[in-house]
């Protein structure tokens, strides 16, 4: 059977459009985070954590900075930031409440 071209145009893309859904993420936690630890690679972290919501390069040091934004367990929004080397991996990690808690819904 063949498909007018406008009806494959529109199959194409609705399978295009589901394939780009994506999949759960995972919780982000406290402890979570905790799991994080010097020397781990970026591609470990990423595995862990999933990927960041904001990347930025720090071109003097050639360091890279990962930020994360979660709740921490007492109710505040945060962000965790991790720091990788120019090898990719961890040298810091700092977790930064961003609120005071309960007003950030």
């Amino acid at each position: 059977m063949k498909l007018p071209h406008s009806a494959a145009l529109l199959l194409a893309l609705a399978a295009a459009a589901c394939a780009a859904v994506p999949g759960p993420t995972v919780p982000r936690t406290d402890a979570l985070f905790a799991r994080v630890h010097a020397g781990a690679t970026s591609g470990e972290v990423e595995g862990l954590l999933g990927p960041p919501d904001k990347r930025m390069r720090f071109g003097m040091s050639g360091n890279e900075g990962w930020d994360y934004r979660y709740e921490d367990s007492w109710g505040y929004m945060a962000i965790y930031s991790v720091t990788f080397s120019p090898d990719g991996h961890v040298v810091g990690t700092l977790s930064n409440r961003i609120n005071s808690g309960g007003d950030h819904k």
